[in-house]
């Protein structure tokens, strides 16, 4: 059995990997040193909104959007909508997103739909998201919270990802596709010192149908947006052009400047959007920038420029191993017995049931069938990115469906006793869960 996985708040997640450069653009005026970089500015796959596809289907299903807090230990706690403080929706938009999986990297390619929940209930949201693919084929669904409101699905914005595939075929409308995300509130970036502001164009260079612009920081990894300056008074057609003025924190050193086109006109700056970065000759990147303590002027950025989106989302990894007994083969646990392997959200209690709905990220369960021949067995997980999960195994030896009580095997991942186990960004296995026997 499988469950819906649930995600929180990602720090750090996966940088794009821009052609960095030894000119840092020229001191004060960004276009006056060269760049050298292999950034050719090719079509990143976003059509316009009213463009026919072969295969157009739907998405429906909710966001729920659970509040948590952690203790001085880092353990995380869940607190209700009410006892937050919040009479009202904090954070920004939702956004949900069917996407293609790139073939060659395995990662977020095409995006094949948006939807933007402009304002959500506190708890939990319907949607409906369409999908449009060239051919049949598979999209995996996630969903975003603008956290801060600025406009821009960032890197560190909480998300939520169903943990399967959906097959596509023209007419397709899949259902039931309940989303959850963990979120808390995250103070926006206030200057303590003194602010710099970086000016210049934003340029789009293809076929321009209309759209906001946005200019903004990231750090020298590329996560972020730190900053987030919206354009105006764009001009039309191929060639368009505007004006911006980006005020930052002075003396940050070495960031990325990048640009976004929203182009799939859905509200936000997302991942399925064009994306452009500071470009000194309109050809190649000229990434990273050095932010002092003086203003910097005539830092041009393109659209589309660059080989990925700005702003880089790996929803999810999986983690995988193997469980066993410390002392025994799993054939020799008590007949109608049942392992589950989990990826649990908060540290497990005493005595529960691991099936029940919104405790897991991610389970899988073994029944007596499979238990009765094994000497151990493997096991892969679904989880956020990023973070951290609180990965165990119970054996629910007595079959009453609940687990973690005294005589019952239990094993967990990590190194600190409670099952916290980092999850990266790309995922790892060699993870062996150890079923030991607690009396208490």
């Amino acid at each position: 059995m499988r469950a819906a996985i649930l995600c929180l708040l990602a720090l750090g997640c996966s940088s794009p990997e821009y052609a960095k450069t030894d000119d840092a653009g020229g001191g004060a005026d960004g276009a006056d040193g060269g760049a050298e970089g292999t950034d050719d500015g090719t079509d990143d796959g976003v059509y316009p909104p009213d463009e026919d596809f072969p295969v157009e289907g739907q998405v429906t299903g909710s966001v729920t959007v659970e509040l948590f807090g952690e203790d001085a230990d880092g353990e995380r706690y869940p607190i209700a909508w009410g006892e937050d403080g919040f009479d009202s929706w904090p954070f920004g938009p939702i956004f949900v997103a069917a996407y293609s999986l790139d073939p060659a990297t395995g990662q977020a390619g095409r995006y094949a739909g948006t939807r933007v929940l402009q304002n959500p209930d506190m708890g939990t949201t319907d949607y409906e998201l369409p999908v449009k693919l060239f051919e049949d084929g598979e999209v995996y669904i996630y969903a975003a919270i603008d956290v801060l409101g600025d406009g821009v699905i960032g890197s560190e914005d909480p998300r939520g990802v169903w943990p399967t595939a959906v097959d596509f075929t023209d007419g397709h409308i899949e259902t039931g596709v309940d989303l959850t995300i963990l979120a808390q509130a995250v103070d926006e970036v206030i200057c303590e010192g003194e602010t710099v502001q970086i000016t210049g164009e934003a340029l789009v260079t293809t076929d321009y149908w209309g759209g906001d612009i946005s200019v903004m920081l990231m750090d020298a990894e590329g996560n972020g947006p730190l900053h987030v300056i919206q354009a105006t008074e764009v001009g039309s057609g191929a060639g368009a052009t505007t004006d911006y003025t980006l005020e930052v924190c002075a003396d940050y050193g070495e960031m990325q400047l990048i640009s976004c086109w929203d182009a799939n006109l859905n509200g936000v700056f997302d991942p399925g959007d064009r994306w452009g970065v500071y470009s000194a000759d309109g050809q190649t990147n000229s990434n990273p920038v050095f932010v002092g303590n003086s203003d910097m002027n005539n830092y041009p950025v393109w659209m589309p420029l660059g080989d990925r989106p700005g702003v880089d989302i790996i929803p999810f990894v999986t983690l995988r191993g193997t469980v066993s007994l410390r002392d025994g083969q799993l054939s020799s646990l008590p007949t109608g017995s049942t392992v589950h392997v989990v990826a649990l959200k908060y540290r497990p209690n005493t005595g529960f049931d691991p099936t029940q709905a919104d405790i897991a990220y991610d389970i899988q369960s073994f029944e007596w069938s499979e238990l009765s021949t094994a000497t151990a067995l493997d096991w892969d997980l679904v989880v956020p990115s990023d973070t951290f999960v609180y990965l165990w195994a119970f054996a629910d030896t007595n079959a009453d469906g609940m687990v973690n009580q005294s005589g019952e095997p239990v094993a967990s991942g990590g190194s600190d006793g409670n099952g916290k186990v980092p999850t990266g960004t790309s995922g790892f296995g060699g993870i062996d869960l150890l079923l030991t026997t607690v009396e208490g």
